[in-house]
């Protein structure tokens, strides 16, 4: 039996029916060039769940923990705090009594004279007057301390440990591009997914063998019977 082979243009020589080897090449520089690009797409992907992972649950701590659990959340506007706790991150505080707290910690006080608004601010020193003891407080970027006193009685909350940055998302989370962004980075990284598993060769190759063991199992039935 003589093999039927072909020549073609760029002087390869393959049997009739076959790939040539520059088809072959191709090949192989498209999967490569696809599990590259489903490497990138896994890493992408990766990234987007843990920010919405971080957004939800940091949003989920700031809006519903605080309802169950002895803490508070809360997201600092300003950059009096700066750089220690940058504008926009979300601070966790603890309860504490007036009289546990020492000068170093930062606590979270309503502003004298003005009860709708809540400061985060550094005790520099804890005295006493003639409405008792008092803390003195300070912004970390401010030159000097506040001029107000805060009263040291009963107790309050002081600062744990902040989340830098995501505040700004979370403080204007009930409004619409809030709730975008946190339905829109799930439904990327979702999509990222589905897109990097489609890309993948090894899969579509497999599919591809089971198809076709499908085909030649179907085929071995049909045939010509035996004469009776």
């Amino acid at each position: 039996m003589e093999s039927s082979v072909v020549l073609d243009e760029m002087g390869e020589s393959s049997i009739s029916g076959g790939p040539t080897r520059r088809e072959v090449l191709a090949q192989r520089r498209m999967r490569r060039r696809r599990r590259r690009i489903g490497r990138r797409l896994r890493v992408a992907e990766m990234i987007g769940m843990a920010v919405a992972a971080l957004a939800v649950l940091v949003a989920g701590a700031v809006i519903a923990g605080p309802r169950f659990l002895p803490y508070q959340a809360l997201v600092v506007r300003s950059g009096s705090m700066a750089p220690t706790i940058p504008t926009g991150s979300v601070v966790f505080y603890r309860h504490e009594a007036a009289g546990a707290v020492q000068p170093g910690q930062v606590i979270l006080f309503a502003e004298p004279g003005e009860p709708g608004i809540w400061v985060t601010h550094r005790v520099v020193a804890v005295r006493s007057g003639s409405d008792g003891r008092y803390f003195v407080t300070k912004g970390d970027a401010n030159a000097v301390p506040d001029a107000w006193r805060v009263p040291a009685r009963g107790s309050g909350w002081v600062a744990v440990f902040h989340v830098p940055y995501i505040g700004y998302v979370l403080a204007d989370v009930g409004s619409k591009w809030g709730r975008l962004i946190l339905i829109t980075i799930p439904a990327i990284a979702l999509g990222l997914l589905l897109l990097s598993e489609n890309l993948q060769p090894g899969r579509r190759r497999r599919g591809a063998h089971s198809a076709q063991r499908g085909v030649a199992a179907e085929g071995g039935g049909v045939g010509p019977q035996p004469a009776t």
